[in-house]
């Protein structure tokens, strides 16, 4: 694949081992895995820590087969369903849940997550792959990417840095929250996470589209998306790295409140 600026996402070939060795990993740029990984697993471990954030189905929509900010979560939730808008990604996450070797090891977030014991870690992942009931390709075309006549709706969405990826502008930003509140009943919760002002995003040698969004950008859209918002929490950004630079990673949590 030769490269090419400017790939789509959802659309263009990914190596999922490559995205998760750059932004998961402590191994490549440690500033980057505490931003993109550890920021929002710790994030939602402070907001879950209440015991008032249940439910039955989890829906996660999320960049690669990132399974962090869903170990954070997964023990307040039924089952879980994952959303998958790149092919090789959703093959990838299909090895995981299997156990097959091959795929990446997560090992190293038993120190966020497990306190470090090993034995704690693996009945963690374990429980995960468990409740993951379905992993299913997102088909942009369908305006609630998920079958009502196989699942009723959730009890809280996550969505970690994928609408920036598979939006070409703020008017598909905007249509892609209410596909994630089409998503969820009244009262479900959503975990946004992302970045604002990003410049540039990519996996290996190939650069792919991220559209720039703000705060104000993010309470709109979530306003005009039914959506209630909490909190939203944000850290500046101290990477210096060709692979991505932005000013700041964030995480919205919102409740829906009304459909629209």
């Amino acid at each position: 694949m030769d490269p090419v600026s400017n790939k789509s996402y959802h659309e263009h070939e990914v190596d999922p081992k490559v995205f998760l060795d750059v932004y998961c990993s402590p191994g490549i740029d440690q500033a980057i895995y505490d931003e993109i990984t550890i920021f929002p697993m710790k994030t939602l471990q402070k907001l879950m820590s209440s015991g008032k954030i249940t439910g039955t189905t989890l829906i996660d929509f999320s960049t690669g087969p990132m399974i962090g900010p869903m170990l954070s979560i997964c023990d307040y939730f039924t089952e879980i369903i994952i959303l998958e808008a790149n092919d090789f990604s959703l093959t990838h996450a299909e090895k995981w849940r299997n156990g097959e070797e091959e795929t990446f090891d997560w090992s190293h977030l038993s120190d966020v997550c497990s306190e470090g014991d090993r034995k704690k870690w693996m009945k963690k992942e374990e429980t995960l792959r468990r409740k993951v009931k379905s992993i299913m390709k997102f088909d942009e075309s369908k305006e609630n990417p998920i079958d009502k006549s196989v699942f009723s709706k959730a009890s809280c969405v996550t969505s970690f840095y994928l609408l920036s990826h598979i939006s070409k502008d703020r008017e598909a930003y905007s249509k892609n929250i209410r596909k994630l509140a089409s998503m969820l009943d009244i009262g479900g919760h959503l975990f946004l996470g992302g970045t604002f002002n990003v410049k540039y995003f990519s996996i290996g040698e190939h650069q792919f589209h991220s559209l720039p969004v703000d705060e104000e950008f993010i309470r709109t859209v979530l306003a005009d998306g039914g959506f209630s918002i909490k909190l939203i929490e944000k850290q500046d950004s101290k990477v210096v790295n060709k692979a991505v630079k932005y000013e700041k990673v964030f995480l919205a949590y919102a409740v829906k409140v009304k459909e629209v």
